[in-house]
């Protein structure tokens, strides 16, 4: 990995062996992680990542202190495998989290030798310089169906090597996040239910204060991974510009729609916690429909984003897209439900029922693809009071109000704009240990 001009640099020759060793523990780490579903070692894959992390962005700051030495050096290969995958249970896995791992190569060559083929994986390593060579990385790929396709590639790109692993990280954080609060959708909707039905009171006696923490802890590690993706936009990508990839994971239009997916759900885990600290109850419905508003907003940017990337040579993720527009048509059937209460309370019942029946034709919707993710959620919502509800808003409005009841277009235009949203991605840091490695 080192010019031959910097072969007799013991020392420099020492910390780029112990970036290789911090990076084959990652990859170990990483592997390791792929044969259990047992989420509680995500962390110690996030801490082989962040040790690995440092040092990379040394040698990066050291490379570009020196790139007129790495001229037509060729002796740094870095290689990986896609981490998008066909079935995006596999990435959000708001059920039944788990990680897998593309096993890659393991091993540094020496010498300018090549590293061997390990655990069975036919990808070979790669061979280095007299400082020792990279072995191949352990990309994360979340997947217990088909993979996508496996791509493998290989780049000489230090930023591309970053990239790859600043996604890890990100990817890491969302699942450990996902891991501490269960379903996602069931939670919320759940929560949903209950604020909505007449006399109900919300109550911390499912999750408590403990439960409370860990939704703030798992949003926290959703704005982190969010902040993960906007450095990697914003700083690395620029810097991957004419590499030929293959592969769609460092295109900006996909690191859009991740940290947006992030933020969104970030978002979903704090109105939970609204929801449940929410001293005057019922009383305020307007702020968790805004809120969801806001939300659904993100998950059609996530979704705009997404459509933007299905061309080329990519193939079509379309389970990805699914999952994205499903679920905005839960979230806005959601807030649909807290406005047809906020215009019931106003006695405008009109609105309340248009409000109230286009909240169920969304879920119908969704609840009839049932190999959806969200079919569940849409089946349990509409399990609840909404059909009550709505023969409620309907009598009243037939025995009161006398108003007419706006079409779904008519209704579509009287939605308010969400509100501000609550989630803001943490940023990354960069950590360079400048101290020569002893």
């Amino acid at each position: 990995m080192l010019p031959p001009s910097m072969h007799q640099n013991a020392e420099l020759y020492k910390r780029v062996n112990h970036m290789c060793a911090l990076r084959e523990t990652m990859r170990e780490r990483l592997k390791a992680q792929s044969k259990t579903e047992d989420m509680s070692r995500v962390n110690s894959v996030i801490a082989a990542i962040q040790g690995y992390l440092p040092e990379l962005h040394w040698f990066i700051s050291f490379y570009e202190s020196n790139r007129d030495e790495f001229k037509g050096i060729q002796t740094m290969v870095f290689i990986w495998k896609s981490a998008i995958v066909l079935r995006v249970l596999d990435t959000i896995k708001l059920k039944r989290p788990r990680f897998e791992f593309n096993r890659n190569t393991g091993g540094s060559g020496g010498g300018g030798g090549s590293g061997g083929a390990g655990n069975g994986d036919s990808d070979g390593g790669s061979g280095g310089g007299n400082a020792g060579g990279s072995g191949g990385g352990g990309m994360s790929r979340i997947s217990s169906g088909r993979p996508f396709k496996q791509r493998r590639l290989q780049s000489s790109c230090v930023y591309v090597e970053l990239g790859f692993t600043l996604m890890s990280l990100a990817i890491a954080k969302s699942m450990n996040a996902y891991s501490k609060v269960a379903s996602l959708d069931t939670e919320v909707e759940c929560e949903t239910i209950n604020a909505m039905t007449p006399g109900a009171r919300m109550t911390l006696d499912d999750e408590g204060e403990q439960g409370i923490e860990a939704l703030k802890r798992a949003s926290l590690e959703l704005r982190e991974a969010a902040g993960l993706f906007q450095f990697t936009l914003e700083n690395v990508l620029p810097q991957t510009q004419g590499e030929r990839l293959g592969v769609p994971d460092l295109s900006p239009d996909l690191q859009y729609m991740l940290q947006t997916l992030s933020l969104a759900d970030s978002d979903r885990l704090s109105v939970r916690v609204w929801l449940r600290t929410d001293k005057n109850q019922r009383k305020t419905p307007n702020t968790p429909a805004n809120l969801l508003l806001g939300i659904q907003e993100r998950y059609e940017n996530a979704y705009n984003s997404l459509r933007a990337l299905q061309s080329g040579d990519y193939r079509n993720m379309s389970e990805i897209s699914f999952y994205l527009r499903d679920g905005q048509q839960v979230i806005l059937a959601q807030a649909m439900i807290y406005l047809a209460q906020v215009h019931s309370d106003n006695q405008k019942y009109g609105n309340a029922v248009s409000f109230m029946r286009e909240a169920r034709d969304l879920l119908d919707d969704v609840k009839k693809r049932s190999q959806s993710l969200h079919a569940r959620t849409a089946e349990m919502l509409l399990a609840g009071p909404i059909q009550p509800l709505y023969s409620l808003y309907r009598r009243n409005n037939d025995t009161i109000g006398f108003e007419p009841v706006p079409t779904s277009e008519e209704l579509r235009a009287k939605l308010p704009s969400g509100r501000a949203l609550i989630s803001k991605p943490v940023p990354y840091k960069v950590e360079i240990q400048t101290a020569m490695f002893v």
